[in-house]
C-alpha cells in the first residue's frame, strides 16, 4: 500500500467534490451567517470550515483511525452509489 499523498502547502489550495447531507449543509449556512453578523465582519466559507474540521481531525485521529470510524457508521443504501432509473 503506497502512502497518503503529501498535503498540499498553505496557500496551495485545488478544488474537489464534497457531498454533504442537507443538516450538514444547514449547519455550515447557518457558520457562514454567523460570521456575516459578528463584528468585525468574516465571511466564513464552507470550503474553510471544512478545512478547520479536517485539520482538527487529522490532529485527533491517524489514517487507520478514521478508516475505522468511517467503516463503523452504518451504511444507508438508498444513498450510496448510482441511482437507478
Amino acid at each position: 500500500m503506497s502512502p497518503p499523498a503529501k498535503p498540499a502547502t498553505a496557500g496551495e489550495l485545488r478544488k474537489v467534490a464534497v457531498y454533504l447531507d442537507e443538516d450538514t449543509d444547514t449547519a455550515l449556512e447557518a457558520i457562514r451567517y454567523a460570521g456575516t453578523t459578528r463584528r468585525p465582519r468574516l465571511d466564513v466559507s464552507k470550503s474553510a470550515v471544512v478545512r478547520l474540521a479536517l485539520e482538527r481531525l487529522l490532529a485527533e485521529l491517524s489514517h487507520e483511525e478514521v478508516v475505522a470510524a468511517v467503516a463503523a457508521r452504518p451504511i444507508d443504501s438508498q444513498s450510496t452509489g448510482r441511482k437507478r432509473r
